[in-house]
Formats: C-alpha cells, sequence, structure tokens
C-alpha cells in the first residue's frame, strides 16, 4: 500500500508539473501571438494612414495642377481688373472733390496760416513772455507771503496779545503767546509737510514727463495766481490780423479760392458786392479750367447776374470774358456761374476721324465741344442752319467741321458755294458740287430749290411713307453749304430764303454762313425756319436778329467772344449754339481741322460718296425744263437744259478716275469714269469734252507705244477743279 501510494504521489506530482510546463508554453505562445498580431495591426493601421494620406496628397496634386491649367485665369484676371478699375473710378469719383480740397488747402492755406503764426508768435512772443513772467513773480511772491503769514498765525493773535496785553492782563497774554506759539508750530509742520510731498511729486513728474513740464506748470501756476490776485488787460492780437481796408465780408480773387466752400463763399460775396440779391451760392464744383458755381436769386430776373458779367471780371479779377452765365430754363432762380481762370477749350481735341460711310445723317455728329465737358453733337437731317461771325471768328472753320461730318455720312450729299472765297477747298474731291461764280451760284440753289419741289411728289412712286423723305445710302439728303451769304445776287439770296421754307421735308437743307444778321430778307427768314443758329463773335444785334428779344439777358453773350487779331486765334471758333438737345446758352468751340488733314479725308472718302438718285435727277430736269433753266454754273448737255450734279461733281469724278496716273487715252477714261459711276455708261467723247471744256480743259495729243490719241492729263483736270477762277 505504500508501494502504490508512493507511486500515485510522484505521477501525480508529474502529471502537475507536466501540466504547469504546458500552460507555461501556452502563456508563451498566447504572449508572442499577441505581440506579433499588435504588431501586424499597428503596421496596417500605419499602412491605412499611409495610403489615405497618399490619396489625399494624390487629390491635392491633382486639385494644384487643375488649378493651374484652369483657363479660367485669364477671365477671372481680367474681371477682377476690370472690377478694381470700376471700383477704383467710383471711389474717385466720390473723393476727388473733397481730395482736391484737402490738397488745395494743405498746398495754399496751410503755409500761409503757419507763416502767419510764425509772425503772430514772433511779434507778440517777448510781450508775452514778459506778461507770463511779471504775472507768475507777483503769483508767487503773493503764495509765499500768504504761506508765511499762515505759517506765523500773526493775523490771527498777534493784534489780540496786543490788547491783551495794553489792558495789563498778563496772565492771558501769556497763554495766548503759549498758544499762538503751539499754533504756529503746527502750521508750519503742516506747510512743510505738504511742501516736502508736493517736491517729491515734482520730482516724480520730472522724471516722467522732464524738468520743462514742471517748470511750465509751476510758472503758469503763479502766473494765473497772480492774474487773479492783479487783474491786467488781455493783450489783443486781433487787430494786426486785420488787413488795412479789408472787412470781413469783402470779395476777394477767386484765385485765393482753393476749396470748394471757397469758391462758393468768394462768388457770393462778389455778387453780393456788386448789389445782386442773392438767397444762396449753390455747391461749387472744380474744373480743370476753374469753377462752377450754381447760385440762386432772392429776386430779380438772371439779366441782374448777365449785366454785371464784366463787373464780376474785375471783382474775381479772372480774364477777359472769363465769367460765364447760363440761366436754368427749369428754375427762374438759378443761374449756373462758370468761372474761366484758363481757357477751357485748350485740350480739345482735333475733330473725329471717321471712316467713310461710318455715320449717317440720322445720327447726331458731333463736331466739337462744350464747355461743361459735353460733346457739340449736332442733328442735321432735314435742319436749316444759319452761322454768323464776325471776320476772323470762325465761320469757315464751323463750316469745315460741319463739312467733315456730313462728307462721312452715307447717305448724305454735300454741296458747296462761295461767291467771295475758296469755300471748302480742301474737302474737294468729296463735294457733290462746288460753285464760286455768281451763276454757278443761282443755278445750284436753282437745282436745290427744284429738288425740293420735286422729291415729295416722287415719294408715292418710290415706296416712301410718311410726309419726309425717307433718306438712305440710295436716296440721300442734299445739304448745301453756302459761305458769305451776304456776297450773293439778289436772286441766290431769293431762292435761299425759298429754299429755307420748302426744304426741310425733302430733305434739301440749307445752312448760311454770313458776318452779320441783316434786318434785310436775311433777317427776316432766320428766326421762322432755321432750327440750327450758330452765334460766333458777333454783334449784340445779330443776337437779337438771330434769337429774338431777351436772349441776351438769358446768357447769349457771343457778343463778348473776340474775333482772331493777327497771329493770335483768341475766341476763333468759339460760339454759342441753339439747337436741338443744345438750348442752354453754354459756350462752345468746333474742333480744328487742318487742310492736309482735311485733305486727306477727302481723298479717303471720294469713292465711297454717294449720289443724288436718279429719279429725281430726272424730275429736276424736266422741272427746270418748263420753267427756263439756268445753265451757266453747271453746263449743259443738249438743249439748255440744266443738269443736276455734273459740272464740278463730274470733274472731281474724273480726277478720283486717273487714279495714279497722269495721263489716259479719251477711251480709258470713259472706261474709268463708267467703273466710278454707273451714270457715266454710254457717255462719249463729245460729252466729257462738253462738261470739261468750261472749266478750261480741252484733249490733247497723248502717245503710248508710239500711238498718239487725243486724251486728257491728270493735272489739268486736277487743276480745272481747284481753279480759283472757277470757284
Amino acid at each position: 500500500m505504500k508501494t502504490t501510494d508512493r507511486v500515485r504521489d510522484l505521477a501525480s506530482r508529474a502529471r502537475t508539473r507536466v501540466l504547469s510546463w504546458v500552460q507555461a508554453v501556452t502563456d508563451i505562445y498566447a504572449l508572442v501571438l499577441t505581440a506579433v498580431v499588435s504588431w501586424v495591426t499597428e503596421r496596417l493601421r500605419l499602412l491605412a494612414v499611409v495610403v489615405a494620406t497618399v490619396r489625399t496628397w494624390n487629390r491635392c496634386a491633382t486639385t494644384v495642377v487643375w488649378v493651374y491649367r484652369w483657363s479660367g485665369w485669364v477671365v477671372a484676371a481680367r474681371v477682377t481688373a476690370r472690377t478694381a478699375r470700376a471700383f477704383g473710378r467710383w471711389t474717385w469719383s466720390r473723393t476727388r472733390q473733397p481730395i482736391l480740397d484737402a490738397a488745395g488747402w494743405v498746398r495754399h492755406r496751410a503755409p500761409a496760416l503757419l507763416w502767419q503764426g510764425l509772425r503772430i508768435v514772433a511779434r507778440h512772443a517777448p510781450r508775452v513772455a514778459w506778461w507770463v513772467a511779471t504775472r507768475a513773480g507777483i503769483g508767487g511772491w503773493w503764495l509765499l507771503s500768504r504761506t508765511l503769514r499762515w505759517c506765523t498765525a500773526i493775523a490771527d493773535y498777534a493784534d489780540l496779545v496786543r490788547q491783551v496785553r495794553d489792558d495789563q492782563r498778563h496772565g492771558t497774554a501769556k497763554r495766548l503767546r503759549e498758544e499762538w506759539m503751539r499754533t504756529a508750530i503746527v502750521r508750519s509742520a503742516v506747510t512743510l509737510t505738504v511742501a516736502a510731498v508736493t517736491t517729491v511729486l515734482a520730482v516724480k513728474l520730472a522724471e516722467k514727463a522732464g524738468h520743462g513740464v514742471v517748470i511750465a506748470v509751476v510758472v503758469a501756476v503763479f502766473a494765473a495766481i497772480g492774474h487773479v490776485v492783479r487783474p491786467a488787460p488781455i493783450l489783443s492780437a486781433v487787430p494786426d490780423l486785420i488787413e488795412d481796408g479789408a472787412g470781413p465780408d469783402d470779395p476777394y480773387p477767386l484765385a485765393d479760392a482753393h476749396t470748394r466752400a471757397e469758391a462758393a463763399d468768394c462768388v457770393a460775396r462778389a455778387l453780393r458786392a456788386e448789389g445782386v440779391a442773392l438767397r444762396m451760392a449753390g455747391e461749387a464744383v472744380r474744373e480743370r479750367w476753374g469753377w462752377t458755381v450754381p447760385v440762386v436769386l432772392r429776386k430779380g430776373t438772371p439779366a441782374a447776374i448777365v449785366s454785371k458779367a464784366a463787373d464780376l471780371e474785375t471783382t474775381l479779377d479772372l480774364p477777359a470774358g472769363g465769367v460765364l452765365a447760363t440761366a436754368d430754363r427749369t428754375r427762374r432762380a438759378r443761374v449756373v456761374l462758370r468761372l474761366a481762370e484758363r481757357d477751357p477749350f485748350a485740350s480739345l481735341p482735333a475733330a473725329l476721324r471717321r471712316a467713310p460711310g461710318s455715320v449717317s445723317i440720322r445720327d447726331r455728329l458731333t463736331v466739337g465741344g462744350c464747355i461743361d465737358g459735353t460733346d457739340l453733337a449736332l442733328s442735321l437731317l432735314g435742319v436749316h442752319g444759319v452761322v454768323i461771325g464776325n471776320s476772323g471768328a470762325g465761320k469757315s472753320g464751323a463750316l469745315r467741321s460741319i463739312a467733315d461730318a456730313l462728307t462721312a455720312c452715307r447717305d448724305a450729299v454735300v454741296w458747296d458755294l462761295d461767291p467771295a472765297g475758296v469755300g471748302l477747298a480742301p474737302l474737294a474731291p468729296v463735294m457733290g458740287r462746288i460753285e464760286r461764280t455768281r451763276l454757278g451760284i443761282e443755278d445750284a440753289l436753282a437745282d436745290a430749290l427744284a429738288l425740293a419741289e420735286v422729291r415729295p411728289r416722287l415719294m408715292p412712286g418710290l415706296g416712301m411713307t410718311g410726309q419726309e423723305w425717307n433718306v438712305s445710302a440710295e436716296h440721300p439728303a442734299v445739304v448745301v453749304l453756302v459761305d458769305e451769304y451776304s456776297r450773293m445776287s439778289d436772286t441766290a439770296k431769293t431762292l435761299a430764303v425759298e429754299l429755307l421754307r420748302i426744304g426741310r421735308k425733302a430733305r434739301v437743307s440749307l445752312i448760311l454762313a454770313a458776318s452779320e444778321a441783316t434786318s434785310d430778307t436775311l433777317g427776316d427768314a432766320i428766326a421762322d425756319t432755321t432750327a440750327l443758329k450758330i452765334l460766333l463773335a458777333c454783334r449784340s444785334t445779330d443776337v437779337r436778329l438771330v434769337l429774338g428779344q431777351g436772349r441776351g439777358a438769358e446768357g447769349w453773350r457771343p457778343d463778348r467772344l473776340n474775333p482772331a487779331s493777327g497771329e493770335d486765334p483768341q475766341d476763333a471758333g468759339c460760339a454759342y449754339v441753339d439747337a436741338v438737345h443744345h438750348r442752354e446758352s453754354l459756350l462752345s468751340k468746333f474742333r480744328p481741322l487742318g487742310d492736309d488733314e482735311a485733305a486727306e479725308r477727302a481723298a479717303e472718302r471720294a469713292p465711297h460718296r454717294p449720289r443724288i438718285d436718279g429719279a429725281s435727277v430726272d424730275a429736276v430736269r424736266a422741272l427746270r425744263r418748263v420753267h427756263g433753266a439756268l445753265t451757266a454754273g453747271t453746263g449743259a448737255s443738249g438743249g439748255g437744259t440744266a443738269v443736276v450734279d455734273v459740272d464740278s461733281r463730274t470733274i472731281a469724278d474724273v480726277v478720283a478716275a486717273f487714279g495714279t496716273d497722269d495721263r489716259l487715252w479719251t477711251a480709258d477714261l470713259l472706261a474709268r469714269l463708267s467703273a466710278v459711276d454707273a451714270r457715266y455708261a454710254g457717255w462719249t467723247a463729245e460729252q466729257l469734252a462738253s462738261v470739261l471744256k468750261p472749266a478750261g480743259v480741252t484733249s490733247v495729243q497723248i502717245k503710248f507705244d508710239r500711238r498718239n490719241r487725243n486724251g486728257y492729263t491728270s493735272a489739268a483736270v486736277a487743276a480745272a477743279l481747284h481753279s480759283d477762277g472757277r470757284r
């Protein structure tokens, strides 16, 4: 039994040990497996993070590449730049006037005020310093004496002790002296304490703010005390600041006004000084040439200001003609004053360059600029006009600017009539007709009048509706420009006035230029029949005849303009224009156009200029034949029948047909002429000769390739076109 138990015990121990070993191995395996799994899991997690990061970077890189290659950057940049410019312009438009006011104040007012302040300081500093020093001395002495009297208590005990002693009350006197001594000691201690504290504070303040500040404060306190205890009159510098003879409300030159408020105040003072009943001066506007200031009258009419324009120029110290008054048509009491310190048209550009046929006579044609910065744009369709100006006022320049705009129209034919000068010679190649002789001008006006009579009858057959001739490139309007009207014959004047009365519906317009608006035939017709009135430098009588009574008092003052004198242009080209869209008395100026530039434009437009339609030409021929037409001006083509638009126009077409050649045989010239205009198709050499011969041009022998034939030279035809004798 013992042996069996021992065996069992050994077996139990062996089993226990084996189980413990197995458990240990299992635990170790579990630990190793857990570590391996954890390591693998961590690495997988890191790998997932790396993969996610790579994907994120890939998306970012793709986005960056897309953004970099985005084609909208250019558009976005343009939109941003345009927005920035618009915002900048908007900001500048809102801040321009205040900034200019501030700049004007800093530039002109601030230095003067600074210098004036320095002068005041230099003038009054010694006196002020002496005043401060004396008052500080008085204040310091007064404070010291009062402090000593308070510390010693003399005022409280001296008289009382003397009185008790005189009464032989020695015990009381002794007691009072002892009390006096104790009071003096206490007060002295308090005074010394306050002085010590004040000194410490002063030292601390001096360390932070500086000794100068402490000294200034002490001196100021002493001076204030001295001024109170011993008052004296305050020194006044006001009389020294007022100039001799100048009152506080007296006017001053406009050049001394540098802000909008100062400009309005300057104008208000000047008007009141001239006796104008003024209610208010509105907000001034700075212009590149001066100021624009609206004013409102309390009573009276705008004539109260207009009549005093010359006096205001003296009061405001402006150049002659520098005060321009414009009555507001919507408010009787309001007048706009334009104060020109410089030439308002110094930066006026040259006449607009227009391509051939790029505009229509139906459009508003820009021919100049107005003083308010707007364009002088005229409506010339069916509009009669008159141009009045003294010699040198710029009538020819105004007509040239108008003709330059009209010859660029695809639906307008321009005629040039001038009995005394060269007219619009640089624009000759593009003119529909040019006349310079008395009979030629009469014939041209008769043709224009006949055209005005027959066109209304032709409208139904041409499919036109309405009351007026329908203008187009095939059926153009006709504008007759007449310079030096007063030099025309009585017959021509009669025809012109009749054309003014009936030409509008037929779109045959007449624009007359004269040195004066005489009170005879022209004066009777102007006010009733001309919608366009241009007044350059002229007489006040002309203003009344052209515009009517009372217009001068509303600001229409061309009589204050000066014509050119010698080499000085002065106000040449400046005018007051009464037309559609231009009913205010605004000074305007026509854009200049030189001879060379005008000739270049005419050569460019000549091949494209419109021509009067055949139906109108045939109808005019028939009407003139019935009435016995004049033939001297345009030449004749069989039977003495007048031909519209033949003589000078045909000569200009012949010049254009030559092109770059200096000579051509007649047959070749006729072939080229038919290419210029179909109406020349079928012309014979005799017809061409009948047109050129009155101009002094005859055929000559032209040799090409050893063959002689009749022909013409370009120089001879061009000379005839520009010949003064022909004009």
